[in-house]
């Protein structure tokens, strides 16, 4: 055991002593009362000396917070209970301790003194001039035994990366003479982990639900590149291609007509001719094939002409420029220039026969110009409504007779985050990829689903949409772009998204617990 105090039996000596006082209790009986009477003052100073305080000492109110990058420690010692000697001296040292054991921090203690001892150190400290302690104490009080007595402690420290998961203990130095003493010493743990774990924000992604579709107006384009004699007009089955073309014809048509989901409202037939010949022949055999296919269509599928809009636009000088852009033909900068510049089509005509004697017109007239003499056809029809289950088979087939909103039930049949509920709002996007709805849902699945990137460069296209602005503070969040996502979240909460309003206090709760 530890030096208690030099003016006290060292534990030593008090075993020698003990065995010589034994001895001459054996030879001389009549000094036995006196021997044991000192036997038994030596015994009580020893214990005095060695007696511990924490378990009369009750802490309460303990607190500890971050704040502007300080730890603020605050905590009430509650010595009610407390009966110390007179002659003792406690030091209640609160100390921090990093989790691996490596680093700790020693507070400013509270002294408790007894009635004797706090005489004996005033004296020590004020005719010396001397602090007998290594810290400065917080508070120097005497205790009042049988008294209620509390002392309240707080302090702030600047705060260091080890201290966010320190331990709090409290050391009990005891001394028992004014100096010269080794204090006996105990702990005890105050708190397993001072401050609570950093503070994780939970943000709330907020999908918007589609408008239904009252009408489910839908359209497919299709065209057809039929054969027909020059300068002519007949649309004749047997010649050419056209057995193929018409076959195609008859399958889009049939499908949508044999479809009891869909109903046809309107067809739209537009013609086209390649550039050989004048401008005027070629708008006149554009219109006339164009009729002709319309009469086809009438005739062949039971059809109302009164449901047809017929469309004629000549020359296709468009579908050449784009064809000779993307080929290797001869004289290729040489077509391009005469598109671009010769304003009269007659003319520009002329000058592509002159390339290389006639040989890259000939190559125009054999490769190029046949795909130009067409007709484009769109059908329009209406898609009957879709109950859930019916729109959940028909997602992966038929999306295209879908709503946004029907997609947007489907959906909600998947768990939240799931393969199947991203795979819903991805397909919704490519049916509808220019609604805004349909985007603002593909990146909420996105966020959802960890795709941050991706779904930041989505609802940045929709950026001034008050819709988007929950979810791309969110995104910026986990981009760190924190002030960007917090001027969202307000701009959002002002427009009364409560969403958003939460999602914003959270983030600042955030900023604030990484001060």
């Amino acid at each position: 055991m530890k030096r208690a105090c030099k003016s006290f039996i060292k534990m030593n000596d008090y075993r020698e002593f003990h065995t010589a006082i034994m001895k001459k209790i054996k030879n001389n009986r009549m000094n036995k009362r006196i021997y044991i009477l000192s036997l038994l003052l030596i015994s009580v100073l020893v214990v005095t000396a060695q007696q511990s305080y924490l378990s009369q000492i009750n802490v309460q109110n303990q607190t500890a917070e971050r704040r502007s990058g300080n730890l603020n420690l605050n905590m009430d010692f509650d010595l009610s209970n407390l009966k110390i000697n007179n002659q003792h001296m406690l030091v209640l040292t609160p100390i921090l301790n990093s989790v691996d054991g490596i680093t700790k921090m020693e507070l400013p203690p509270v002294v408790v003194n007894g009635r004797t001892r706090a005489k004996a150190l005033s004296r020590l400290m004020n005719v010396g001039n001397k602090n007998p302690f290594p810290i400065e104490p917080q508070s120097i009080v005497v205790r009042r035994n049988g008294t209620e007595q509390g002392v309240g402690y707080g302090l702030s420290v600047p705060l260091e990366d080890w201290m966010r998961r320190a331990t709090l203990t409290l050391r009990e130095e005891v001394t028992a003479c004014c100096s010269g003493c080794e204090a006996i010493t105990s702990t005890r743990l105050l708190s397993d982990r001072l401050l609570p774990a950093d503070f994780v924000p939970s943000y709330q992604i907020s999908y918007v639900t589609p408008e239904p579709e009252p009408v489910k107006q839908r359209s497919e384009s299709h065209a057809a590149r039929f054969t027909y004699r020059v300068g002519r007009a007949e649309l004749l089955p047997d010649f050419g291609n056209n057995a193929a073309e018409l076959a195609k014809v008859n399958n889009v048509i049939r499908e949508i007509q044999n479809d009891k989901d869909l109903t046809i409202t309107n067809l739209t037939i537009s013609g086209y001719a390649s550039p050989e010949g004048s401008q005027k022949s070629n708008m006149d055999l554009s219109q006339r094939r164009a009729n002709t296919f319309a009469d086809y269509l009438a005739t062949q599928y039971g059809m109302s002409k009164n449901q047809f809009k017929i469309n004629w636009y000549g020359e296709d000088w468009d579908g050449l420029q784009k064809a000779v852009e993307a080929s290797n033909i001869a004289d290729k900068d040489a077509i391009l220039n005469i598109i671009g510049t010769v304003p009269n089509v007659d003319a520009r005509d002329a000058g592509l026969r002159k390339l290389s004697g006639g040989q890259t017109y000939k190559t125009l007239l054999e490769t190029y110009y046949p795909p130009l003499r067409r007709n484009e056809y769109t059908i329009d029809y209406v898609a009957r409504a879709f109950d859930v289950n019916e729109a959940k088979a028909a997602i992966t087939t038929r999306p295209q007779l879908l709503s946004l909103n029907e997609m947007f039930h489907v959906a909600q049949t998947y768990p939240k985050g799931s393969a199947q509920f991203k795979e819903v709002f991805d397909i919704a996007a490519r049916m509808y990829p220019n609604d805004a709805v349909a985007n603002l849902n593909a990146a909420t699945a996105e966020l959802e689903g960890g795709g941050f990137d991706a779904a930041l460069t989505r609802l940045e296209r929709f950026k001034e949409m008050p819709e988007a602005w929950n979810n791309l503070g969110i995104a910026l969040v986990q981009k760190q772009r924190y002030e960007e996502a917090l001027s969202y979240f307000d701009r959002a909460a002002a427009r009364g998204d409560s969403t958003a309003k939460t999602n914003a206090e959270q983030l600042r709760l955030f900023l604030e617990d990484q001060k």
